[in-house]
């Protein structure tokens, strides 16, 4: 059999940068991650299967960025939250689900739990050579990938949003701003619902994740009053696999938002980045 040497594939080289992702949460960090891993492709000798060796390359390069940034992590200001993936169009490989959801349950895994489970159920590995890259044994590996799977099966979002049902919240947050009144906005929100704001103590930001309709009601026309005299501009886009919105004030892009919806079409949850910090990759796309 021949080398798998060449150019990479676009379409597999968006599979692995979505792969990174999923471990770093990082845009930036993922590109580096897969641009490293192709070099290394190209100076490797007797290569079988491309995708195979470019996911395991992946993931270890993966594993020791998370364990670089650990400690900012740990010191960071307020609910961290991924940086957005905003793009034209709905992705089609919806088994690389990056929804804030997902996102949020995959960093409550351990990165061993979450490379088993990449490994095996995404890019089809058995667990023999899941165990190997691992250092790990075949069973101890099937058992991290299961406790990974079961937990990002209960973490996907009940419903995924649709872009009419991120400009209704908008409009209902424009209409309370107007009326100086919460009341029509809260009762367009779940019970349950919770907002994740990431300002990464640079700009507003709430410190912790906010809970219930009138908590919530109130912390987004609390952000909505403090804009500029321009108001906001906001722009339909995908965003992290989902609908989503771009705000945008008099002084460029200030908030990329996303929601998940209730059995009844309520939002059930919020997740706004507004870390400056976060959002340079989308300015500059």
């Amino acid at each position: 059999m021949g080398r798998d040497v060449g150019p990479m594939p676009e379409a597999l080289r968006r599979r692995l940068v979505r792969l990174a992702y999923r471990y770093l949460g990082s845009v930036s960090d993922a590109e580096d991650v897969v641009q490293e891993a192709s070099i290394k492709l190209l100076a490797s000798e007797g290569v079988r299967d491309r995708e195979a060796w470019l996911a395991r390359v992946v993931t270890n390069a993966a594993l020791d960025r998370l364990r670089q940034l650990k400690a900012r992590r740990e010191t960071y200001i307020g609910p961290w939250l991924p940086e957005p993936v905003v793009e034209t169009e709905s992705p089609s490989d919806r088994e690389l689900d990056i929804s804030f959801a997902v996102m949020r349950t995959l960093e409550t895994l351990s990165p061993l739990e979450r490379a088993a489970f990449f490994l095996h159920d995404l890019f089809g590995m058995d667990f023999d050579t899941v165990g190997e890259t691992l250092d790990r044994s075949p069973a101890a590996v099937r058992k991290l990938a299961s406790r990974a799977r079961q937990a990002v099966k209960e973490g996907r979002p009940r419903f995924a949003a649709r872009p009419a049902d991120v400009e209704r919240l908008l409009m209902a947050i424009s209409a309370a701003v107007q009326s100086d009144s919460v009341d029509a906005l809260a009762a367009a929100l779940a019970e349950d619902i919770e907002l994740i704001s990431d300002g990464g103590g640079k700009v507003i930001a709430a410190l912790r994740v906010l809970h219930g309709p009138m908590e919530v009601a109130n912390f987004l026309m609390h952000i909505a009053r403090k804009q500029p005299d321009g108001g906001w501009r906001f722009g339909p886009a995908q965003v992290n696999g989902g609908a989503g919105m771009l705000i945008s004030s008099e002084v460029g892009l200030d908030t990329v938002m996303a929601i998940d919806l209730d059995t009844e079409g309520r939002v059930a949850a919020v997740y706004l980045v507004r870390n400056p910090e976060k959002l340079a990759h989308v300015v500059g796309s």
